[in-house]
């Protein structure tokens, strides 16, 4: 790989991640186009590193929010003497303690799915079906009836029970040619959680998320096929552009227009499924 290969791929990562077309399937087809046969999963996954910086620059206020706001809630005695009835009324720590929930499932579905998932990354003809998948997923938006009296910004519609649902979607995203923010995004908007709190935790669960997927490939770290300023000419793209794409999202988002990527993702799909099969 050159670098000038690491900066399209990067920029490819950047503009995909969050963008609701999946990264992964991206750039599955692109090293393919690219002519690099082997698949370059730790490489993807550092280009996720550097997304993930995008997200802690973007939601740095959120996130600094949350950390004030939780460690103030454990020093509060009554957390300890009626915990359930004041994780219900500080959303700092129930959104802490959602986010931790909905990484479990995430979590577990790679660990043990780990190897036959990344075999994934060879395979072109799985990833245009998931990216039609993908697409008919981002449909699932339009069956929702939105509740006009609840706010947008409201932390009160994400419950218990929609967190390890949410967490399994993002942890069936690591298939390439699923899209993670349009699957938890899409899920939870038919849930009936506001798009404002969808999004938000959507993109603070992908912290962990990116993390694990770090831990899991660290062995790779002494990989001298793939030089370091290779590596880092990637990430730096990626997250510029990525910062860019995640902004340009939420504007779509707070538009209603989500459901709108779904038709590019299954004409990509369609597109690759139709090359895979000729070839």
């Amino acid at each position: 790989m050159t670098f000038l290969e690491a900066i399209l791929l990067g920029i490819l990562q950047g503009l995909t991640e969050f963008l609701p077309v999946s990264s992964s399937g991206h750039l599955v087809l692109a090293q393919q186009f690219l002519g690099l046969k082997e698949p370059l999963v730790f490489f993807d996954v550092m280009l996720h590193v550097g997304t993930l910086a995008a997200v802690l620059v973007a939601y740095r206020d959120a996130i600094r929010q949350l950390v004030v706001g939780g460690l103030s809630t454990l020093g509060n005695s009554q957390l300890w003497k009626h915990p359930r009835t004041t994780l219900s009324t500080a959303s700092e720590l129930k959104f802490i303690w959602l986010i931790l929930l909905g990484s479990i499932p995430t979590g577990v579905i790679a660990v043990v799915f780990k190897t036959q998932l990344e075999s994934f990354f060879e395979e072109v003809l799985i990833v245009s079906v998931m990216l039609i998948l993908t697409g008919a997923i981002l449909q699932l938006p339009r069956f929702c009836r939105k509740d006009t009296e609840i706010p947008d910004d409201s932390v009160r519609q994400l419950k218990a029970w929609h967190a390890p649902l949410i967490g399994i979607a993002q942890g069936c995203a690591i298939t390439p040619g699923i899209s993670r923010s349009g699957t938890t995004i899409s899920l939870a908007l038919f849930l009936g959680i506001p798009a404002k709190t969808a999004a938000e935790y959507s993109f603070l669960l992908s912290i962990p998320a990116i993390l694990g997927a770090v831990a899991l490939k660290i062995r790779d770290l002494e990989d001298p096929t793939i030089a370091i300023h290779i590596v880092g000419g990637g990430m730096l793209a990626a997250f510029i552009v990525g910062y860019i794409a995640l902004r340009f999202l939420l504007v779509v988002l707070n538009r209603g227009k989500f459901s709108l990527f779904s038709y590019y993702c299954i004409g990509l799909g369609l597109i690759s499924l139709f090359i895979a099969l000729i070839q």
